[in-house]
């Protein structure tokens, strides 16, 4: 079923991957763009604070790790800069990695997630990230890629392309 929104970050998007502290999640094409990133270590880190009052936190939080993945190393150090910005740079659970989604370097069966938001577009083989991400993937791991059609009718286009560039970066 697909929903249809004004934003998708008005939307309970992470909710879908079953977070849990000490998981381990890959975010694909999300360098300048890790606000799913960052939501699913924020979500992750409000759970830890909820479930575990006399446990240690740091050993909780060294267990998740959340990894930003993207082919350009410029767009990795803005999302750097944004975590540092929020919060979030100093805490250990988020990784950069720079990376081509088509040939990814981490293991078979390795991430519980894996989101793949609004970069989909820009690969050159979707079907290669597609069975990258299957691999990645543990048994029960799960995928979320977030994505706008393509739009062949001028004015709608037009539309289009004014909220894909310059609605949803805000």
């Amino acid at each position: 079923m697909m929903e249809k929104v004004a934003s998708w970050k008005h939307l309970d998007v992470v909710s879908k991957l079953n977070l849990f502290p000490g998981m381990k999640h890959l975010d694909v094409a999300g360098g300048t763009d890790c606000d799913v990133a960052f939501r699913i270590l924020e979500t992750i880190n409000s759970v830890n604070r909820r479930s575990r009052e006399g446990t240690i936190e740091d050993d909780l939080q060294e267990e998740t790790h959340i990894y930003v993945c993207d082919i350009n190393p410029k767009m990795l150090n803005v999302g750097k800069k944004r975590a540092q910005e929020r919060g979030l740079g100093d805490l250990g659970s988020l990784v950069w990695v720079e990376g081509d989604a088509e040939k990814l370097t981490f293991k078979d069966d390795s991430m519980d997630g894996y989101t793949i938001a609004f970069g989909i577009r820009n690969v050159t083989h979707i079907e290669k990230v597609l069975a990258e991400a299957y691999r990645v993937l543990k048994k029960r791991g799960r995928f979320l890629c977030l994505e706008l059609s393509h739009v062949d009718t001028p004015v709608c286009k037009q539309l289009y392309d004014y909220y894909t560039f310059s609605v949803i970066p805000v």
